[in-house]
């Protein structure tokens, strides 16, 4: 995913993090408007088509993996249901998905974005690229907590 904005210099790391918070308030403001909008409409006409996904994610630490699921929530439409750190997916109900391929593309974007501004110099963004097969457990089976 190609940015206008410099990734390697930490003087480009103020103007990053300003950039993110002016593309997060627009984001927010448009789902709130898309939300507003089908919530008004006739139960008949409204767009909502529900969905959980699960988004490979790029958060390495505990503050990434915070602020992502934060903002996901945050953002009207989009709620983070759970995080596996150790296989790197964030499980997301979306309120309004089309494709799961483009809420994915939304979320990492967003995810992208955040972590230009949050890292002085941001790194590696990859991401798993292959989904991880969970096998259940004994106590997944017999009623017990999910990991």
């Amino acid at each position: 995913m190609s940015h206008k904005y410099d990734d390697a210099g930490i003087g480009s790391w103020p103007w990053r993090v300003i950039s993110f918070m002016l593309w997060y308030a627009k984001e927010f403001i448009l789902a709130n408007l898309r939300v507003t909008l089908d919530v008004l409409r006739p139960k008949k006409s409204q767009k909502m088509n529900p969905a959980i996904i699960a988004v490979p994610a790029a958060s390495k630490n505990d503050a990434e993996w915070t602020m992502i699921s934060t903002l996901i929530t945050l953002t009207p439409g989009t709620l983070t249901l759970s995080i596996s750190r150790e296989h790197r997916i964030l499980y997301v109900h979306g309120m309004f998905v089309d494709s799961r391929e483009d809420l994915v593309a939304e979320i990492q974007e967003m995810e992208d974005r955040m972590l230009r501004a949050m890292r002085r110099v941001p790194g590696d963004l990859s991401r798993p690229v292959q989904a991880p097969v969970v096998e259940p457990t004994e106590s997944d089976q017999q009623g017990g907590e999910v990991r």
